[in-house]
């Protein structure tokens, strides 16, 4: 699985593989870690990363922002796959304000629309499926906005720059 993972104002490019349950080989960068994870409460979590011992705490999940304490470290952590993230930076740089066209970031196939053009939507709501690298990637609406218009339909093929739909 891809993801990007953005804390402390750096960006991450991070590639997770479950090699059995609850054992992972995690990609940051240049650099891979086996890490052993097993749930230790609602939130908290204990790592075993490359032999050593972590318990973190991990809460909220609202469109992907997460809440980290490790010991008296605190972050503040956005994940997201590639699809969403890209929607998330092309609607902050049309600005807060105005129609924003949201575009495929990778070439791929419509796998479910999951709004109408008109709809209300909140931050975090699902908008659209595609797949792509055989995975499946919902499109998240980064803020509270109204779905303007879609441009896809199921099992359309899309490339990377295609439009997918328009937000108000």
């Amino acid at each position: 699985m891809e993801l990007i993972v953005v804390a402390g104002g750096r960006e991450e490019h991070v590639h997770v593989e479950e090699i059995s349950a609850g054992r992972f080989v995690v990609r940051v960068g240049e650099w891979a870690y086996e890490i052993d994870a097993a749930e230790a409460g609602a939130a908290s979590h204990s790592l075993l990363i490359d032999g050593r011992q972590y318990e973190v705490m991990v809460t909220g999940g609202r469109a992907g922002r997460y809440r980290v304490s490790n010991g008296g470290n605190q972050s503040e952590v956005s994940v997201s796959d590639p699809l969403t993230y890209k929607a998330r930076v092309e609607g902050r740089v049309a600005g807060a304000a105005g129609r924003r066209r949201v575009t495929a970031y990778m070439p791929g196939r419509v796998v479910a629309v999951l709004v109408e053009a008109g709809s209300r939507v909140a931050a975090g709501a699902g908008l659209v499926v595609l797949e792509a690298m055989k995975m499946e990637n919902e499109i998240q609406a980064e803020v509270d906005c109204v779905i303007h218009q879609i441009l896809v339909a199921p099992q359309q093929a899309v490339e990377a720059g295609d439009p997918l739909f328009e937000i108000e």
